[in-house]
């Protein structure tokens, strides 16, 4: 239906509403050290990695945890303390989505700044391991994204190209690593990982039950396929 091959997605609040309960965590974590992070200043990160997260501290509070290895792990433990329900909260109508793609032919991946270790545990935990071909973490990369470094990597992995290739992020650092890897982008508008600026997206959905094989069968009929 369509001469894409890929469909690449996000973690963090595209397969799991993950975004408020890590907040809380690096609040919590800190909290411990003094300091009171806004939610304004962290939905900067959203979409990247911790390193990005501490140069966003830097930037807007002069407070200096680059290099910090015992917030890192401050911040890990208080989330091994939180239920796996917490920690993994399934987004709505997730695995219907993954099955319909799957079904269809797409190559299903995983393309998350997340670790490695996280990425595993979230799709195992709600039951979606078997639907991806490729679990790609940031960690495996020179740089987090906004860089489209991950996106690049991902598609080389698969054995696609880019312009092969259709992204499901919730984030504008993710949209516009999407966009400047050669990738078309549908934005999932996820109010609970902020106002994010989604313009960089060819179509913005509000639920998974919405991307679906026709909607990547339109963007094909629009002009975005493949030459």
């Amino acid at each position: 239906m369509s001469q894409f091959k890929a469909v690449l997605f996000d973690m963090d609040g595209v397969l799991v509403n993950t975004e408020p309960v890590h907040y809380r965590m690096w609040k919590e974590a800190f909290h411990d050290r003094g300091l009171e992070v806004s939610y304004e200043v962290y939905k900067g990160c959203i979409g990247t990695t911790d390193d990005y997260l501490m140069d966003l501290i830097w930037d807007n509070y002069g407070r200096d945890f680059r290099g910090d290895k015992k917030l890192l792990e401050e911040r890990m433990a208080i989330e091994e303390r939180a239920p796996r329900e917490e920690r993994f909260p399934e987004m709505p109508g997730v695995k219907r989505m993954l099955q319909k793609l799957q079904e269809t032919g797409f190559l299903l991946a995983v393309a998350s700044s997340s670790p490695l270790k996280r990425i595993r545990e979230a799709v195992e935990y709600i039951g979606a391991g078997h639907y991806f071909s490729l679990l790609n973490s940031g960690e495996n990369v020179a740089r987090s994204k906004p860089a489209p470094d991950i996106y690049l990597d991902t598609a080389k992995r698969l054995g696609v190209k880019p312009e092969e290739c259709v992204v499901l992020e919730d984030s504008e650092n993710g949209s516009i690593a999407a966009s400047s890897a050669g990738m078309v982008c549908v934005g999932l508008r996820n109010p609970d990982s902020g106002d994010q600026n989604l313009e960089k997206a060819q179509a913005v959905i509000r639920e998974l039950r919405e991307f679906t094989p026709e909607l990547i069968g339109k963007l094909a009929e629009a002009g975005y396929a493949v030459p």
